[in-house]
């Protein structure tokens, strides 16, 4: 379907309203097809006869240069990461090298997927070239325990499985896999992107841990890791592993056409939520009225699960004038948490065409085989810009198919600006993807576990890396011993999904609907405040701590109040890591990445109306301070005394803050900004102890981050700042974004040349030339 006949429907079914109709903004724009590269058929000969035969009976004839490229590095002995977009094979790049290895008695591969689905899907693509001589079988926590036992006892070829069971298992059981790992011969690690931030950080150590221990018995198996969009595939490869790899690279190589409609929609800011559900409930009947089978992508479970209700209703509104496409079996929701009947049935379902419409969470965003889609719909912005582009990629049947993406925008800066920048989205470079292996906190938690399931090994520990190296030998040299006592693992103790010692939990009733950090429940979600959650209004009725973390009970309250703390932060810099700075006659800026430490008061809480901003209540908590230690932050200073500087230090900290949304993959919550108009300070502070990178990253990437700020808050139509561009949501924070810009240009002129010291061991050494 076109474009203009799509938009067509859309309106039909009051899914958008553009022109006479309302002032939704539209944009568009058209990416043409890129047809593939193959290799030469002879490639084929270089592979055993037996892999040949597989391939042909799988109807696999030719294949694309990128897969023989990857397929050829592996078999010559490197570790290989393939960077390649979504539907171009990159199953099959590590299938053959893999299942050629394993022709041979006794030899056994790994396999981590990130979830249960991902697992349950690739032994079905598996067992498809494998045949009946090489067993595969996946190894998580729904196999029950006399299942485990008899897979340790006699592993089949091919085991499956997750970084949760790495962890507990594998290596917290590492003395029940003698008879697995001797011939481990490869480790395959898929959708390396889903390893960031704080997850990716606990997998990098797992992964190091994995091959230490691997190590200290002989084996060294070779790795070969995959993405469909990152930008450093090489670096985060090897911060993953510790170890080197080979990139082969093919994100350009080949794509279906796809038409992209980005909406803007025209809605009440409080009443947002709930008509941009219907929008999209309309916007799927209207692609499945036409035949279209497509992903509605929902940021949240609830946001999902009330669109398929919605989605029902609608059905029953449109009653005898629903085409025959609209049926309810023809709707469905995926999500997390589904039985796994259903979640193949779901599968099965788009795969035969009985399925036309999935409303889901990012369940579906990793390539799971679910055939090929017409399009997808986005409600909101994901996380990054990877999860936008592993979306789109879920759309288009081949190569030579038309494909379309429809984004609804919500009220929020990010998905603002991509829904009025559609060239800036469509050409914005990938994102580097950051992990942390040497997070000081995470390693602490992690020596438990390293120490008792490799307490005594030869290796000087090359795979770990010198930050978990040096806290291993330091232990050691203490006569530190691990516990041993009974059933008793440390293992179980590491949440490495969630986030540490510092998390509440959030519950409506009985249910638990969400996490936050120990800072982010500080300022958010504190005596009575009213929190959002989901596009739902929340009162926090208990706070319930245990000194790391607790739990937080939610009821249900009206969105027409809010709550809005008055606070002090205090930051005290205890170590700088990194620094540099620019010096001149008038002026100095400098730039930091260290570790400070945050005082936090709440001096009071005011509820208001949010039509009317009218005060109608105010008190003070009793619980009204916290102590955070070891923060990691990026911060920057500007030594001259000035009235443009103290004026603009406010706003220009959003400004950073913005614009760091749009350079490094993270998510809102990950940092939070702070500025001392007395000192001219500007800081962005991790919300994770020990820091997950981002801090680091911006050391090198602020002038970029501060750029992209300034540009959103220009575009935006307001005089000083609010919440389309630089305001805080929920924040009642005045600030000047006129003054603030000004401030961030002088900044920006006053960097633009290479920095003139940098930070060596407390001092400021000159900067060797360029």
């Amino acid at each position: 379907m076109d474009g203009s006949k799509l938009l067509a429907t859309l309106r039909r079914f009051d899914a958008l309203r553009d022109g006479e109709a309302g002032k939704d903004a539209v944009h568009q724009r058209s990416l043409p097809a890129v047809a593939p590269t193959y290799a030469e058929a002879s490639f084929f000969d270089g592979l055993a006869p037996v892999t040949v035969e597989a391939l042909r009976r799988s109807g696999i004839d030719r294949m694309y240069r990128h897969q023989t490229a990857a397929i050829q590095h592996a078999l010559d002995g490197a570790n290989v990461v393939l960077q390649a977009p979504t539907a171009s094979g990159k199953t099959l790049a590590f299938q053959v090298p893999m299942l050629q290895s394993l022709r041979e008695p006794g030899t056994h591969a790994l396999m981590i997927y990130p979830n249960k689905a991902l697992a349950l899907d690739q032994r079905d693509q598996l067992m498809k070239i494998s045949g009946p001589d090489i067993e595969s079988w996946w190894y998580d926590g729904d196999v029950d325990h006399e299942q485990r036992r008899a897979i340790r006892t006699t592993p089949p070829s091919i085991l499956i499985t997750n970084p949760d069971m790495l962890h507990s298992s594998f290596l917290g059981h590492a003395d029940k896999w003698g008879m697995f790992y001797p011939g481990l011969r490869w480790v395959i690690v898929d959708e390396i992107h889903e390893y960031r931030g704080y997850f990716g950080s606990n997998v990098a150590m797992i992964l190091r841990r994995f091959s230490h221990h691997l190590a200290s018995r002989g084996v060294n198996p070779q790795f070969f890791l995959s993405s469909a969009t990152c930008a450093n595939a090489q670096e985060h490869a090897e911060n993953l592993t510790g170890r080197p790899f080979v990139e082969i690279n093919a994100t350009d190589q080949m794509r279906p056409q796809r038409q992209f409609i980005f909406v803007q929609p025209d809605i009440p800011d409080y009443q947002y939520w709930r008509i941009l559900q219907l929008r999209v409930v309309r916007a799927g009947l209207a692609c499945l009225s036409e035949g279209l089978a497509v992903l509605a992508f929902c940021p949240t479970r609830k946001f999902a699960e009330e669109c398929h209700s919605m989605a029902m209703r609608e059905l029953e509104k449109l009653g005898h004038e629903a085409s025959s496409r609209l049926t309810p079996e023809a709707i469905r929701v995926f999500r997390a948490g589904l039985s796994v009947e259903d979640r193949h049935a779901v599968q099965a379902g788009l795969k035969s065409g009985d399925v036309g419409l999935v409303f889901t969470t990012n369940a579906l965003e990793m390539g799971i085989d679910i055939g090929g889609l017409d399009g997808v719909i986005m409600a909101g912005f994901p996380d990054s810009m990877m999860s936008a582009w592993q979306r789109i990629g879920r759309a288009g049947r081949s190569w030579d198919s038309r494909a379309f993406v429809l984004y609804y925008a919500r009220n929020n800066p990010l998905d603002r600006f991509y829904a009025t920048n559609l060239q800036g989205f469509l050409t914005k470079p990938l994102d580097d993807l950051v992990v942390n292996p040497g997070n000081d906190e995470l390693i602490a938690r992690q020596l438990p576990s390293l120490m008792y399931e490799t307490p005594n090994a030869a290796d000087d520990g090359r795979f770990l890396g010198p930050a978990m190296r040096k806290a291993l030998q330091k232990k050691r040299t203490a006569g530190v011993q691990p516990v041993r006592s009974g059933r008793y693992r440390p293992h179980h103790s590491l949440p490495i999904r969630g986030a540490d010692s510092g998390t509440f939990i959030l519950k409506e009733g009985k249910r638990e609907i969400g996490t936050l950090s120990a800072q982010q429940q500080f300022r958010e979600a504190y005596e009575r405040a009213v929190y959002m959650h989901g596009g739902k209004a929340y009162r926090v009725r208990e706070i319930s701590s245990t000194g790391n973390g607790g739990e937080i009970t939610l009821e249900s309250t009206d969105p027409a109040f809010g709550t809005n703390p008055s606070t002090s932060t205090f930051v005290t810099e205890r170590d700088i890591f990194n620094g540099r700075r620019w010096s001149a006659s008038d002026s100095s800026i400098s730039t930091f990445y260290g570790k400070v430490l945050i005082v936090q008061s709440l001096n009071a809480v005011e509820e208001f109306n949010v039509l009317t901003s009218e005060v109608v209540d105010r008190w003070i908590p009793q619980i009204n301070k916290a102590e955070f230690r070891n923060a990691h932050a990026f911060w920057i200073e500007e030594e001259a005394d000035s009235d443009l500087a103290r004026d603009g230090i406010s706003a220009f900290q959003h400004l950073l803050r913005v614009g760091a949304l749009f350079s490094i993959p993270l998510d809102a919550h990950d940092l939070f900004p702070h500025a001392t108009a007395k000192d001219r300070k500007a800081y962005l502070i991790e919300s994770y102890p020990g820091g997950i990178g981002i801090a680091n990253k911006l050391l090198d990437k602020w002038r970029s981050a501060l750029e992209f700020g300034i540009g959103v808050a220009e575009r935006c139509k307001c005089p000083r700042g609010c919440p389309n561009c630089i305001v805080p949501p929920r924040s009642r924070e005045e600030l000047d974004k006129v003054v603030g810009i000004q401030f961030a240009r002088a900044v920006l002129e006053a960097t633009a040349q290479a920095s003139s010291f940098g930070y060596r061991n407390g001092l400021w050494e000159p900067s060797a030339p360029e």
